[in-house]
């Protein structure tokens, strides 16, 4: 259904705005004929949760309609091109071992490509500003080392705080730790100077943004989903990728489900009584069924008025935001440095980044950068940090989309603050009335990830069909 369009950094909005300009409509949906039909449910938020959701009610049978915002489907994913190459510049890697993706792969028969880099034959890493380079092996050896000794809270290397990856509140053990920072829990560890700064940049990465904002028992959770080994949980979450991108299985999803979809079309109220929930749109149109799901991220959620007014735990959760604030985006340099990993720990702007392709004697990476004020899409700039670990090297390209800045998206995937798993994450699951509520962002799994978002969508659509067929 898409055909993905050219994105390079003069396309790109890098201090706000949306991807209107330059990346395809998927759908779009008469205004008027919604709202004079019958509605069983109307899902709000197109991201992955939302179509989930929409595709399963509508395969129950449901009259669905899907109302997004932005002009196109996918929330915080967006398959683009960048020097000719198919590119990820939202969400991107998927695995078998995130099982509710997989299960949407194997469902439409889509494939799979690596992202090269992730299998690294040398790595960079910086230690008091010092760059130390050599193979891969010694920064692996180094770096699971010091995760072990990271996570390592009950001698068991965890394994009994999230002892389910899968089932968050399987037990409360994790309640101890979850007024701890992940800078709280490097400061309190035996290690080395070097093994502190490989944490802090792994934590920088993982969470997007200053480390000192991590919670430490996101980070535990983290490393169950790796089943406690730090070498499988990177693997399932940087390697491999949607080989028709995270669009094309959107678009299975659509074609699917069939709803109505209304793009560019922001929410500004959700009202319901005993007859329904009204959802009131921007442009002062109205909407009704007799439910709705709010699929909008943590980010935007409390930007939404609710009436009655959403529970204080939801609204506190939004107006705090989860720490994912930073830039992923794509560099291209004048060399070949084959499969190359780099690091850093906060607060040098770039957390990591490593190899996707060489090419024509040149080598285009993918990057991950905290939230600053120093525009890493400007190649001169972008020159002076990447010196630092490739010496005489020269950007020539960059591309990249601010997501935090979009008004309707506001952040990039959801790591918690810390508090925020016990005072969060079950009240976000819970429906109010007659909305319910589905988002990654709330996940019991791969809270964050595309996988999450499936998980939620497809749970919550089968809970709204659950109660209309009882109704």
């Amino acid at each position: 259904m898409t055909n993905p369009k050219q994105i390079t950094r003069r396309a790109l909005i890098k201090a706000g705005g949306g991807l209107a300009t330059v990346a395809p409509i998927l759908a779009s949906a008469n205004g008027a004929e919604a709202n004079q039909r019958d509605i069983d449910v109307i899902v709000i938020g197109g991201g992955f949760a939302g179509c989930t959701a929409a595709r399963e009610l509508g395969n129950a049978g449901l009259k669905t309609l899907l109302i997004e915002a932005r002009p196109i489907l996918g929330g915080r994913t967006h398959t683009g091109e960048y020097n000719g190459h198919q590119t990820e510049f939202g969400g991107t890697w998927v695995h078998w071992c995130q099982p509710n993706v997989w299960a949407e792969m194997n469902r439409y028969g889509l494939g799979v490509k690596e992202s090269v880099g992730a299998v690294p034959d040398t790595a960079a890493w910086m230690i008091d500003g010092k760059v130390r380079t050599e193979a891969s092996s010694v920064y692996l050896e180094i770096f699971m080392g010091a995760m072990h000794k990271f996570c390592d809270v009950d001698g068991l290397g965890g394994a009994t705080i999230f002892p389910q990856a899968h089932a968050p509140f399987a037990t409360d053990k994790w309640k101890q730790y979850d007024a701890m920072t992940c800078v709280d829990r490097i400061e309190q560890l035996d290690a080395t100077p070097e093994e502190k700064a490989l944490l802090n940049s792994w934590v920088s990465i993982c969470c997007h943004n200053d480390p000192s904002l991590a919670g430490f028992v996101d980070m535990l959770k983290w490393y169950s989903l790796g089943d406690f080994n730090v070498g499988l949980l990177w693997d399932r979450c940087g390697h491999y990728k949607i080989k028709e991108g995270t669009a094309g299985l959107i678009d299975h999803l659509i074609e699917d489900g069939k709803p109505e979809v209304k793009l560019s079309t922001a929410v500004k109220e959700i009202r319901q009584d005993g007859d329904g929930v009204e959802v009131t749109v921007e442009s002062g149109e109205k909407y009704r069924a007799k439910r709705a799901i709010c699929a909008v991220p943590l980010n935007t959620l409390s930007k939404v008025k609710f009436d009655p007014p959403l529970m204080e735990a939801k609204s506190t959760a939004s107006e705090q935001r989860h720490t994912g604030a930073g830039l992923k985006f794509y560099f291209t340099i004048d060399k070949d440095v084959g499969k190359f990993l780099a690091s850093a720990p906060y607060p040098f702007p770039i957390s990591m980044f490593w190899t996707e392709y060489v090419e024509g004697g040149k080598t285009t990476m993918v990057a991950f950068a905290s939230p600053s004020d120093i525009d890493l899409l400007d190649p001169p700039t972008l020159t002076t940090y990447i010196q630092k670990f490739i010496p005489d090297a020269e950007v020539i390209d960059t591309a990249g989309f601010p997501w935090a800045e979009d008004e309707y998206i506001q952040g990039t995937w959801c790591f918690y603050r810390k508090g925020q798993f016990t005072n969060a994450l079950a009240a976000l699951q819970q429906p109010e009335g007659l909305v319910h509520f589905a988002s990654a962002d709330s996940a019991n799994g791969w809270r964050g990830f595309i996988d999450g978002a499936i998980e939620r969508g497809n749970h919550v659509a089968h809970a709204v069909v659950s109660e209309l067929r009882k109704a």
